[in-house]
């Protein structure tokens, strides 16, 4: 029964200040025998039979026991509860816990499972902002059991708080952002940016200061401003590059809120609109280079030669600009049956002591385009060929001048294996010297590192090579499209700089040991207030030569830069996409019955109903999710998506992590999209990548994704993406700071990605883990006792499969890192991005 302190009673009676003294709104021992005033559905009822010598709810199989709580006129609001069970076998359940939002979405206080099914109480309590003056908290105990004698029992539901406490407070939302994108020299952009004050006092401005040249306040609707709660301030900023490349500055308001200084982050690119630099980036050296390894003699020798340092593939010091221009076809000979291979680890035994096409390059042959002293292959991203195992992915590399090579030019071309069907990512370098009349030298390449969990190794070899020199058709285009890559990358710092950019932040907390073992990183980088602090890109020869365009995979990132924006994208174009049942879109989905009431959101929140077993991962380990990894045919993996899993829940109630949930999601809105757009449109194509990705500026690699070999090219939506360092520092950007807007347009739907985002506290989504929520394709974890946050932080990011990383930090910083060693730790990073500005929101 409900018991209201006397307390409280006499607090308003005498109409006396109670501020500051703790009270219990709430307490329930069930000793008087019954559940009056709880909601209950299925077997559940009072008993006085458990051990402890008291009365406790007592549910049976699988139930739920619900109370509805009101704490209007609270803060500091404090939810208790204790929870035993009996009886218990995998994959049993025994749950409490607490909603913010009436019961859309749910905070686990207690887990019990086998072996902790001995008839002791267990306790647990949670205090959250979300909780205080809320007229719709409620409380519930479940279980989830299969069998006559499991038994969950819950017992002294506590709810405390303060009463009054909520001092009035200003608090400033933001409309709008000062995002620009590319934008032609000597032309001005402009964007409309809205202040409102959320809050419930008075909220004073000062003047506002700007930074950037090249930005101005056009129209300045804020400064010197009081607003009252729910009025609002416009302003206009404008933008107008005066010099090619990325520019950023912020405007600035001191105010009287606990958010000051407001900022608002300016960046954009000048660009010179279809120019073409001829002479593009020039080398100044004399060519007096010292060399020992893959010296002219080496590259024109026989045989595969031997490993050497990452250095000999690098651009030296004192490079002279090339003589020569490469431009045509470059094509090796003896792929299948040269080269030197040393396995490092090989999990699933790929390979043994004898020869395996694993061990050895696919066929090469390819056009390249010469800039300057760039060389740029024609195309671009994962390129599918015959071999059985790997696929090229070439990227660009250098050409310059060396006095020891007898006249020739020397060049270098990064490139990586990418694993057929799957997202393993092994980066190499390829190096030769050419001449203006046709002759090339033996074309030597090495691998020595990759972001692969479970096989690595590295190759190495000399190939015969032939040069067939010509302009390609599309010459013009590669060379304006390389140099306007390069211009849009986000300014680059090495991570030592940003101590001293920001004093007092110790850097070897990011990419650090205690959390990722070195020897396993591919690369990692912090991205605030528009710059990109990087490190990493080691390998076991020393550093990657080409750290802007080393290749690194998605994995499951994609589910949230892929599947989450795609569905945002979807919904923002189309209100109620999201809503949008699976069974209308997929066939094979409809055939089984099984997602006739599943949508879209479901399936991108992992909690479609449908699975093998509720344990952690469970399903997604299991040997036969080979039936949606390997196969190369859509038929296949859409088969076993929607036939595989038997209904076992609602949709919506349940986490359930399937891979396979995500390819079908990405079908249905495959579908989707074509019935809006026509036959031709493509989710990935046009709703990501022209959308927004091309907008954006990400690299050409990024704009390719896995998909299946047949001719329905049906894209992975779940895997399969690859990203270079600058593509993953703008991604993260564009959800954290610019709220998916592209060039100050809104992209995505601005509802779905706060609720991914966490910045809605009524949607927070499904609950995989103790203190985790997956929502709408992101992970988010809660860490606000770590970086001593007074109130729950949640902090969302992006995983992948082997160790990979993103966070999207609330003080518009971004953390990322790539390694394969299957660790997945981050919090030493967030304390140190603490120091930067404030988590704690």
């Amino acid at each position: 029964m409900r018991q209201v302190n006397t307390l409280t009673v006499a607090c308003v009676m005498a109409l006396l200040a109670c501020n500051g003294q703790s009270e219990t709104l709430f307490y329930e021992g069930f000793e008087s025998g019954d559940a009056t005033g709880w909601q209950l559905l299925g077997n559940v009822a009072v008993s006085g039979t458990q051990s402890i010598g008291n009365y406790s709810l007592r549910l049976k199989k699988t139930a739920t026991a619900v109370h509805a709580l009101d704490t209007t006129g609270y803060s500091d609001v404090t939810v208790a509860m204790r929870l035993a069970a009996t009886g218990l076998e995998d994959p049993d359940r025994c749950y409490a816990e607490v909603s913010a939002d009436a019961g859309q979405q749910w905070q686990t206080l207690i887990t019990l499972a086998d072996g902790q099914d001995n008839a002791t109480f267990f306790s647990g309590s949670l205090t959250d902002a979300a909780f205080e003056d809320n007229p719709d908290l409620q409380v519930r105990f479940r279980s989830t059991g299969d069998l006559l004698g499991d038994y969950c029992w819950g017992d002294e539901v506590s709810v405390t708080g303060t009463a009054g406490g909520l001092q009035p407070a200003p608090d400033i939302t933001q409309t709008g952002q000062g995002g620009f994108g590319n934008v032609n020299l000597g032309e001005t952009a402009s964007r409309s940016i809205v202040l409102e004050n959320a809050g419930n006092a008075l909220l004073v401005f000062n003047a506002a200061s700007i930074t950037g040249s090249a930005f101005a306040l056009q129209q300045d609707g804020c400064s010197n401003q009081t607003l009252s709660p729910s009025a609002n301030c416009t302003l206009t900023v404008t933008f107008t590059p005066a010099q090619v490349g990325f520019v950023a500055g912020d405007i600035q308001w001191v105010n009287n809120s606990d958010q000051s200084p407001w900022i608002i982050d300016l960046t954009g690119s000048g660009i010179e609109q279809g120019s073409v630099v001829d002479n593009y980036d020039p080398l100044s050296g004399s060519g007096a280079v010292s060399r020992s390894q893959l010296t002219y003699a080496d590259l024109h020798a026989t045989g595969d030669g031997s490993r050497v340092a990452m250095d000999a593939f690098t651009l030296p010091a004192n490079a002279a600009h090339p003589q020569h221009q490469f431009n045509g076809r470059l094509a090796l000979s003896n792929e299948a049956s040269s080269g030197a291979f040393d396995e490092i680890k090989d999990t699933f035994r790929y390979t043994g002591s004898g020869d395996s096409t694993r061990k050895h390059l696919p066929e090469f042959d390819m056009e390249l385009v010469q800039t300057g002293s760039h060389l740029v292959p024609v195309l671009r991203g994962t390129q599918a060929n015959v071999h059985p195992e790997w696929e090229y992915i070439v990227q660009p590399g250098r050409v310059w001048q060396e006095n020891g090579d007898n006249g020739a030019s020397r060049a270098a071309l990064p490139f990586a294996l990418h694993q057929k069907n799957a997202n393993c990512m092994h980066n190499g370098v390829m190096s030769f010297t050419f001449d203006g009349a046709g002759s090339v030298s033996n074309v030597a390449y090495q691998i020595s590192s990759e972001t692969c969990l479970y096989f690595k190794f590295d190759m190495w070899g000399r190939l015969p090579a032939t040069y067939s020199a010509y302009e390609p058709t599309n010459a013009a285009s590669v060379r304006a499209a390389h140099q306007a890559d390069e211009a849009a990358r986000m300014p680059v710092k090495p991570i030592a700089q940003l101590a001293v950019d920001y004093p007092g932040i110790d850097v070897s907390q990011f990419g650090s040991a205690s959390e990722t073992d070195p020897e396993h990183m591919t690369l990692f980088g912090l991205v605030y207030k528009g710059v990109n602090y990087v490190g990493g890109c080691d390998t076991r020869a020393g550093q990657y030569p080409f750290c802007d365009v080393l290749t690194v995979p998605s994995y499951s990132t994609a589910k949230s830069v892929f599947a989450g924006a795609a569905l945002m994208r979807l919904e923002q174009r189309f209100p109620g996409a999201r809503n949008e049942k699976i069974a209308d879109w997929v066939p094979d989905c409809a055939a089984n019955g099984n997602w006739g009431d599943v949508t879209f959101e479901h399936a991108l929140d992992m909690a479609t109903g449908n699975y093998r077993s509720s344990i952690y991962m469970s399903d997604e380990g299991a040997s036969h999710t080979n039936d949606l990894f390997l196969p190369e045919d859509h038929a296949s993996k859409i088969s076993y998506s929607c036939n595989y899993y038997d209904r076992k829940a609602t949709p919506g109630s349940q986490w359930v992590y399937h891979t396979s949930d995500t390819y079908t999601l990405g079908t249905a809105m495959n579908a989707y999209l074509r019935a809006q757009d026509g036959s031709n449109s493509d989710i990935f194509a046009d709703a990501i990548v022209r959308d927004i990705w091309s907008p954006l500026g990400l690299s050409p690699v990024a704009k390719v994704t896995r998909r299946t070999y047949d001719s329905i090219a049906q894209p992975f939506a779940g895997w399969g993406l690859t990203y270079q360092r600058d593509d993953v520092a703008k991604l993260a950007d564009f959800f954290n700071r610019a709220n998916g807007q592209v060039n100050g347009v809104q992209a995505l739907s601005a509802n779905l990605l706060q609720a991914a985002l966490q910045r809605n506290d009524t949607d927070r989504g499904p609950v995989p883990l103790t203190d985790y929520h997956y929502n709408n394709g992101f992970w988010a974890h809660e860490i606000g006792s770590d970086v001593g946050c007074s109130a729950p932080l949640w902090v969302p990011f992006m995983s992948g499969y082997g160790g990979i990383s993103v966070l999207l930090l609330p003080n518009g910083a971004s953390y990322y890192y790539f390694s394969d060693n299957d660790t997945y730790l981050w919090k030493t990073a967030a304390k140190e991005a603490h120091k930067l500005a404030p988590l704690c929101q």
